[in-house]
């Protein structure tokens, strides 16, 4: 069944980079879209940026220009002119653009509209790279529903950290198949997406090991404006697994202003968990914080939250109603998003008693196996 992908990935590189120059993306989407504004973006360096645009006529879009490389992109229509912020009112996909032509057709049956993308060397090459990811991508998420399911449904915790370690080694051979991609091809703007990937926020990969598979790629592909754009990020990354936690000032439930850092003691470990008094998941993840907090606070285990609540009276209900045992910071700047790297609650990050990162993503049954490797069950 993979031939057919192997072969159209061969067929597709056996030139190296696909060729730059002249884009062509033409569309076809539902005659209720007449005159509707179309808007192509870059998005390979960090921001969209707006390169083309048109307006539908007749059920019909077309895009016309020159990029001086492959580029990774997305298109938006924009169903209402005049509120281009309503992402309710906005159709988007992504596509990558080179000189080849690409067609997208759009399904405007469903609730959310799709588009089926044929065409382009670029664009073809990444689908078949999906396809091919996609056996793995399913077995992770098996066993991540059974995780769910063991952990937080039937509260098994030690069914649950099993999952959490199976569902990481899924994850694992992901990350290996990527990895492997990058390095056979070296020269595909494909390869370029899959660093970005790869080192992007909350990475399992240590600084070392991302300037190296950056490095993998050919010398063209890094001076582009994405290779750029990615060499930047990895210089200055700081949330990665033993790196130094950054430091924070906020304040406290009475207005005291602390350091993270002040929280964080030798021979301890801490989990410094970013969260929000209307965050669901938040919230839920709570009980098993504090089964976990219960258990090995004794043996040196501390928790610190610090909430990016905007209300300091609804974070403030929240600890009332909630009763953590552990310290409060408040972040209504949200400036721990940038601190730390992430843009959304909860964060859940474990550092040791000398502040480094010793586990990303440390929640659930990944908070609970860490917790026994270091204090035993």
């Amino acid at each position: 069944m993979k031939n057919w992908i192997y072969a159209a990935l061969a067929a597709f590189l056996a030139t190296g980079c696909a060729p730059h120059g002249g884009y062509t993306l033409t569309g076809e989407v539902p005659e209720a879209w007449e005159g509707k504004p179309v808007v192509l973006f870059t998005t390979d360096t960090g921001q969209a940026e707006a390169i083309d645009s048109t307006t539908v006529a007749n059920g019909k879009f077309r895009l016309q220009g020159v990029l001086d490389a492959p580029r990774n992109c997305r298109v938006a229509v924009y169903l209402d002119p005049q509120d281009r912020t309503d992402r309710n009112l906005t159709v988007t996909f992504p596509v990558f653009l080179d000189s080849t032509a690409v067609n997208a057709v759009c399904d405007a049956a469903k609730d959310d509209p799709v588009f089926t993308l044929t065409g382009g060397a670029t664009q073809t090459e990444w689908q078949a790279y999906r396809a091919a990811l996609e056996p793995l991508a399913k077995e992770r998420e098996r066993a991540f529903d059974e995780y769910i399911a063991a952990f937080y449904h039937q509260e098994d915790g030690k069914k649950g950290v099993e999952l959490a370690r199976r569902v990481d080694e899924k994850a694992g051979r992901i990350r290996d198949f990527k990895i492997a991609y990058v390095r056979e091809h070296p020269a595909s703007a494909v390869s370029l997406a899959i660093v970005q990937e790869l080192c992007d926020r909350q990475s399992r990969l240590d600084k070392a090991q991302m300037e190296s598979l950056l490095g993998a790629l050919t010398p063209q592909l890094r001076e582009s404006a994405a290779g750029r754009y990615t060499a930047a990020g990895i210089q200055g990354k700081r949330i990665v697994e033993g790196q130094p936690l950054p430091d924070l000032e906020l304040p406290d439930a009475e207005g005291i202003v602390r350091r993270v850092s002040d929280f964080i003691r030798p021979g301890h470990y801490t989990l410094v968990e970013i969260w929000a008094s209307w965050c669901m998941p938040c919230r839920g993840e709570i009980p098993f914080v504090r089964r976990a907090y219960e258990k090995y606070h004794r043996k040196g285990f501390d928790v610190l939250y610090v909430s990016i609540d905007s209300d300091a009276a609804n974070w403030k209900r929240a600890l009332d109603e909630e009763k953590m045992p552990w310290p409060q910071l408040l972040d209504t700047g949200r400036t721990s998003f940038s601190a730390y790297e992430t843009t959304a609650v909860p964060t859940s990050i474990l550092v040791d008693g000398e502040g480094r990162i010793c586990r990303l993503n440390a929640r659930g049954g990944w908070l609970d196996g860490a917790l026994e490797e270091i204090y035993g069950k």
